[in-house]
This record gives C-alpha cells, sequence and structure tokens, in this order.
C-alpha cells in the first residue's frame, strides 16, 4: 500500500519553492520511488494529473540515459 499522506506532506513542504518542472520531476522521482500505481497515488496526493506526471517520468528517462557513459544499458 502506498502511503498518500507521506507524499502529500513531501509535497506540501516542497512546492512553495519548487517551479512547474521541478513539480513534474519532484512527482515523477515519488511515482518511481513507489513503484506499481505509482503514478495513481502521487497523482491523487498531488493533484498533479496523470499526464504531467508521465511527462516528468520521460524526463527523468531522457536524462539517465544521457548521463549513462557510453555503451552503457539503461537500467530499464
Amino acid at each position: 500500500m502506498i502511503d498518500d499522506s507521506a507524499i502529500r506532506l513531501r509535497f506540501k513542504t516542497l512546492d512553495p519553492v519548487l517551479d512547474e518542472r521541478g513539480r513534474r520531476r519532484f512527482a515523477a522521482a515519488e511515482a518511481l520511488a513507489a513503484g506499481h500505481g505509482g503514478v495513481t497515488a502521487v497523482s491523487r496526493a498531488t493533484g498533479i494529473a496523470r499526464s504531467t506526471i508521465n511527462r516528468g517520468l520521460a524526463e527523468l528517462r531522457d536524462e539517465t540515459v544521457l548521463a549513462l557513459p557510453p555503451g552503457l544499458p539503461a537500467p530499464w
């Protein structure tokens, strides 16, 4: 079971200092950490649209791939 209240608390704490990209990436990181059902749980806890969280996940994946040394496969 994913603890929505913990996600909500972290989001409320950081939200005042995050811009749109920061909120999107925070939500994506929380969804990754939560595992299966994470996108839905984070959307429910923060009010951020699932499509926005999915866009953040894509951004994180793209940056991770770009940061990998040449020839090293992506971790997923």
